[in-house]
């Protein structure tokens, strides 16, 4: 299960995502084949070693036509989907602009549809994207994780006069995708393409994941600042406590999963020894509607569970996470209500009992049984609990 971490000290642009990925054994034929594939006329692709504050990195050089006329995003959306490109490798072009026009649309108060890009430079974002997205599709990542991405301060001119740092586009794309930002000097250190590759691919935004390193690499930026200006990409699989007693968090987003199938699936994790499995709506790529299957179980018992996930669910992966979990000390009783059994849990601390939790199919027997309403089962049952 491949991860990827990418560590932005310097902030991130889609050349230096590039360079850091084809620094960390990407081949290059890989984002160039792709690249072929587009028809976008007058540009060219450096790849050559630098370096920067002593940190030997990949530069990723783009160059273009400097009388290019701006497009829209249906255009570039077009020109994506008529190029013979991998399904993988649209898709993830197809997402990153999406982010990169529904920011640039809410900024500017206009239709993300009908958004013109001026300040990206049209070519030379489409060839960090579609680099960008040829390198990860080859890849393949299950999980992607950001550290906190350092952005200038001050502000910048641009077509639009003098803006903010980080550019309102930017700040759209890293507030919608959760990220951490750290303000560092005052030069512009993070751009649209740059924030919308991470967002689009899904990134986490916190601290280094548990792994053992496989790959890493260097992007270099193009400024030399006082520091290395340079974006380190981490590349290895996931590795976490073998203890009985840790816990851990499985997930995965499921777009084609039939709905009746959902109720089975919970049922089989929890008889697998799931501590719990529930199901959070989301909207995936191309605004599909979809959910979020998360399972918390003990490090014991996960091998089984992800077996279950694999053989119940059409899932391609799982993400796993270790999690802490602060619990209360529990125990069941009995309490009788209107002649009836009712079983009841309790969660208490230091000697209180602070919560109640009387079980549903002992109180529903006991309503229909009794003729009183089972809201009163729950009360009487709950009281006679708490006095034991």
């Amino acid at each position: 299960m491949t991860i990827l971490y990418f560590d932005c000290p310097s902030g991130a642009s889609g050349d230096m995502i590039l360079g850091a990925l084809l620094d960390a054994g990407v081949p290059e034929e890989i984002v160039r084949s792709s690249l072929n594939a587009l028809d976008l006329p007058n540009w060219s692709l450096e790849i050559a070693g630098t370096t920067k504050g002593g940190i030997r990195a990949t530069r990723a050089s783009v160059s273009i036509d400097p009388a290019e006329s701006p497009r829209t995003y249906r255009a570039l959306k077009s020109l994506l989907e008529s190029a013979p490109l991998l399904e993988g490798v649209r898709d993830r072009a197809l997402a990153t602009l999406e982010v990169l026009a529904r920011a640039e649309g809410r900024v500017h108060g206009r239709a993300f549809e009908e958004v013109h890009f001026h300040e990206i430079g049209t070519t030379d974002a489409m060839v960090d994207i579609v680099g960008v997205s040829a390198a990860l599709d080859h890849l393949g990542p299950l999980d992607v994780f950001s550290s906190a991405i350092a952005t200038g301060t001050g502000t910048v001119t641009t077509s639009h006069g003098e803006l903010p740092l980080p550019v309102p586009a930017v700040t759209e794309i890293l507030q919608n995708a959760g990220a951490s930002l750290v303000g560092k000097g005052t030069e512009e250190l993070v751009t649209p393409t740059g924030a919308a590759l991470l967002a689009a691919a899904g990134a986490s935004f916190g601290e280094l994941p548990a792994m053992r390193i496989e790959a890493s690499g260097y992007g270099a930026g193009h400024r030399d600042l006082t520091w290395p200006n340079v974006l380190r990409v981490l590349i290895g699989e996931p590795t976490m406590s073998t203890s009985t007693s840790g816990t851990l968090l499985l997930e995965t987003n499921l777009d084609d999963l039939n709905p009746e199938l959902i109720p089975y699936v919970i049922e089989s994790l929890l008889n697998a020894g799931a501590r719990d499995a529930w199901t959070t709506p989301i909207v995936m790529k191309k605004g599909r509607p979809a959910i979020t299957l998360s399972v918390l179980v003990t490090s014991s018992d996960k091998d089984q569970v992800t077996e279950i996930l694999f053989k119940e669910t059409t899932t391609l992966g799982i993400r796993i996470r270790p999690v802490d979990r602060d619990v209360l000390d529990r125990d069941s009783v009995e309490v009788e209500v209107e002649g009836f059994r009712v079983r009841v849990k309790r969660g208490h601390r230091g000697g209180e009992v602070l919560t109640i939790a009387p079980e549903f199919e002992d109180c529903a027997e006991a309503a229909r049984k009794s003729g009183l309403p089972l809201k009163r089962i729950y009360d009487v049952a709950s009281q006679r609990a708490r006095n034991l």
